[in-house]
């Protein structure tokens, strides 16, 4: 056991991948015990209890916060987490787990993730926020979406029936059947970084801007990633380096609907980014505007509707992941 690891927090959302949180919390916390830490466990009954805990659990400082759940959970407690600098370790237990896949952490072994808060490495990776209008902030870890991805979260948390993974595939069909384009609006500023297409965009009115790039394009699904995947592994934005304090976008033009279809396994290889119908660019911060009642998410949550301001900050969470 590292040395220096004396008190561990384990904060449980029991809800994550429909009852997965809840025993793979069961195993880190006995494994844990079982190493000789000293453990405190938070459990709440729904997220805004799990948030509250996870405010009381940075407060006690503990050496290391663990978290068991899915993106949502990590970045619903991640704003006290930023604040009191504690290494955050992750147990596997949501749907998507992209944070979990990026840094190499076990995603189907509770036991094997959890020693990584007592003998792993530290890394510095990493995350975003999210600005509404109204001034809001909330903190992602992975992806923002905002088009027929978004869309189709929004329907499948609507729809009560199927149930499990039919009703996602079912709000699928229903929204590509309904596909509509988006007027996009991107403001992005910072650095384009190494890669980025479109590196000299104008300026609003074609007048130059120091740092300013601005894109209006009509499109179908854009994505703004720290996190090359989202969605359970999909390569969204292949690119994306988790430490370079850079935001990946990622957006896929409009085109006709079954060429869009066919556009599914170009993103599931990766390979989406190399044609032409897809805009890809970088920077520090992105103000995103398009059609009214569009919702934008990001960790598999919603984060309010558009307009919406994304920034990246630097290596700005201490992860304990595979040395």
């Amino acid at each position: 056991m590292t040395e220096q690891v004396g008190h561990i927090a384990v904060l449980v959302n029991p809800a994550s991948g429909h009852g997965v949180g809840a025993d793979s919390g069961h195993v880190a916390v006995d494994r844990l015990r079982a190493r000789g830490a000293h453990v405190k466990v938070y459990q709440g009954a729904d997220e805004r209890e799990t948030v509250e805990l996870g405010r009381q659990a940075v407060d006690e400082r503990p050496d290391v916060v663990v978290v068991v759940g899915g993106d949502g959970t990590v970045s619903s407690v991640l704003g006290p987490v930023l604040a009191s600098g504690i290494p955050l370790a992750v147990i596997p237990g949501g749907t998507g787990n992209d944070l979990a896949r990026e840094h190499g952490i076990p995603l189907d072994d509770a036991a094997a993730a959890a020693d990584l808060a007592l003998d792993g490495a530290r890394r510095r990776v990493d995350t975003g926020t999210v600005t509404a209008a109204d001034g809001t902030v909330r903190h992602f870890v992975t992806v923002l979406c905002a088009g027929l991805d978004s869309r189709t979260n929004e329907r499948t948390n609507r729809m009560t029936w199927p149930r499990g993974p039919a009703r996602y595939l079912a709000a699928v069909y229903i929204e590509w059947l309904r596909l509509r384009r988006f007027g996009y609006r991107l403001e992005l500023t910072g650095e384009p970084g190494p890669g980025a297409a479109a590196p000299d965009l104008p300026a609003p009115g074609g007048a130059p801007a120091s740092g300013l790039r601005v894109l209006e394009q009509d499109g179908y699904m854009l994505a703004i990633g720290l996190t090359r995947t989202y969605g359970g592994g999909v390569p969204i934005c292949p690119g994306a380096d988790p430490a370079d304090g850079l935001l990946d976008v990622t957006l896929v033009q409009a085109m006709g609907r079954f060429r869009l279809l066919a556009f599914d396994s170009l993103i599931k290889a990766g390979t989406h980014v190399e044609r032409p119908e897809v805009t890809t660019l970088r920077a520090t911060a992105v103000r995103l505007t398009a059609p009214e009642g569009l919702v934008t998410y990001a960790d598999g949550e919603p984060m309010g509707p558009v307009p919406v301001t994304v920034a990246a900050h630097r290596e700005s969470l201490t992860l304990c992941v595979p040395a």
